[in-house]
């Protein structure tokens, strides 16, 4: 899915990423799965989903197979329809990408951690505080990420806030999406009309009509409503219209505990998994077997204020135990970590990103969102914060990746030549030498030198490497994969503003 540039030869295609598998971290015990989802079906029979508007095709589908509107005007799924749902839901499918080495095989076996969010406020580079969002500034975040071999796809982390209408913000989202970076996108969109939009622009870039629904490389964090347990009719139809595009969709659900879920965190994995099969149900609906991860997003509100906390230890846990309910079920499943709510990348922001992307890549999270550069909780997000963020998920990976136990590994000829006429150590040793790429992951941005060496080197913090990193790459990184008369005939054809002048180094 390469686009060439004009006399270059198309390279063989790379199989997917499948990523390391996780699962190792168990927050909930086995008897606790199933105790939460026999909960789950419980509210689904009994308590049902509410209907925000009028049911779509895809909701009238879902009555004709056996669900039924009871007095409350709530839909009420039995047991055998949601079991069956689960059942047929896809196992396994291919997020693509423009560079086929960075399309990722998605299952319930492998980790991969990526962006997302919609931050409204950009913590400014150069002045060092914060200012509103804007399309450049999206741009400039694709860029950047597709530098960063630890972020495996671009979801739009944050709100083009210069745009004026619904339409020209997804039209323009989707265009900075795919001029930067040949990674995965991922996009949130307002309307169902603009799920066509947009395709129809993918399929510009693929090389022709239908070559999107062939090899999706983009996905969707879409639900069917509104927590608590409600359906509502206009997500129904951007999800439906997504289905029918072929896109993959993350089936979510973000309730906040003490807010709109209970303030038991046992409970709030309870309404999740109850509103994400619901969403499942309504999936298989209209087209069983579509590429999608389950996706249970339990939030957290700091019950003094009421206000979201995504840095705590609580919403740490409620993503772990969401990532075991996928592995329950065998399907994919999406998370979110590291929304961390401090403003900058401080200390604070490091230790509540560092344990959240850990636990969820440990508890077999296979795709977790918001894995970089957002802050405030959410509302934020800072350019320092991608590098930094992506030097971390290079240890996290290694956490997740484990101890690899075999003959080898048991290393008992190396501890036999060592210690028997041997030097007495294993610095030289042939299989010190073999191993030290393989079995160690060396960050390029953390400092491990001694205090004298930083000293020397002008003791700079981390911050301001990361900063660093990114003058450089957004002064020397313009992606080029689109040809020149390609993006002539998008322009042409949708209202693109971002300026073609600051779009190469001659800016």
């Amino acid at each position: 899915m390469r686009p060439r540039k004009r006399g270059t030869r198309r390279p063989a295609p790379s199989p997917p990423r499948s990523g390391f598998p996780g699962g190792r971290f168990k927050p909930l015990a086995e008897a606790d799965l199933g105790r939460i989802h026999e909960a789950a079906l419980h509210v689904l029979e009994t308590v049902g989903m509410g209907l925000l508007g009028e049911p779509t095709d895809g909701l009238r589908r879902l009555l004709d197979r056996g669900g039924r509107i009871d007095r409350h005007r709530r839909i009420v799924l039995p047991r055998g329809l949601v079991e069956d749902a689960i059942g047929r839901a896809c196992k396994s499918w291919t997020l693509h990408a423009l560079d086929e080495a960075n399309s990722l095989e998605i299952s319930a076996h492998g980790v991969h951690y990526g962006t997302a969010g919609g931050a409204i406020e950009i913590l400014d580079l150069h002045t060092g505080t914060y200012r509103e969002t804007t399309l450049a500034d999206l741009y400039d975040a694709a860029r950047l990420i597709d530098t960063l071999p630890n972020i495996r796809w671009c979801y739009r982390p944050l709100i083009a806030r210069d745009m004026k209408t619904a339409e020209e913000l997804d039209i323009n989202t989707a265009y900075a999406l795919i001029s930067g970076t040949t990674k995965p996108w991922g996009i949130t969109l307002d309307s169902a009309a603009n799920v066509a939009r947009v395709v129809a622009m993918f399929d510009m870039v693929l090389g022709g009509e239908g070559r999107f629904k062939a090899a999706p490389c983009c996905h969707m964090v879409q639900g069917s409503g509104v927590s608590p347990l409600r359906f509502a009719e206009d997500r129904c139809r951007i999800k439906e219209e997504a289905i029918r595009q072929g896109m993959p969709l993350m089936v979510a659900s973000a309730p906040q505990a003490g807010a709109t879920a209970p303030a038991a965190l046992a409970g709030t994995l309870v309404q999740a998994v109850a509103e994400v099969l619901a969403g499942l149900v309504h999936v298989d609906a209209l087209a069983p077997g579509h590429p999608l991860c389950l996706a249970p997003w339990p939030f957290v509100a700091d019950l003094r204020t009421g206000s979201f906390s995504g840095g705590g230890a609580e919403q740490a846990l409620l993503m772990a135990g969401a990532a075991q309910m996928g592995g329950f079920y065998g399907l994919p499943c999406s998370i979110a970590a590291a929304m961390t709510d401090s403003k900058v990348p401080d200390a604070q922001s490091g230790s509540e990103k560092a344990y959240s992307s850990a636990l969820a890549g440990l508890a077999g999270g296979n795709m977790i969102h918001e894995s970089a550069g957002m802050q405030a909780s959410l509302l934020g997000c800072a350019l320092e914060s991608f590098v930094i963020d992506d030097d971390m998920l290079g240890n996290v990976m290694r956490l997740v990746r484990g101890i690899e136990v075999d003959d080898e590994t048991l290393s008992l000829d190396a501890i036999a030549e060592v210690n028997v006429g041997g030097p007495g150590h294993y610095l030289g040793h042939g299989q010190t030498r073999a191993l030290m790429r393989s079995e160690y992951h060396y960050p390029p941005l953390s400092d491990r030198s001694s205090p004298g060496e930083w000293a020397e080197k002008g003791s700079s913090d981390i911050a301001a490497r990361a900063r660093k990193v990114v003058a450089d790459t957004l002064s020397t990184h313009y992606p080029d994969h689109i040809d020149p008369g390609l993006d002539a005939r998008i322009r042409e054809r949708f209202d693109i503003k971002l300026p073609r002048q600051i779009m190469s180094p001659e800016d």
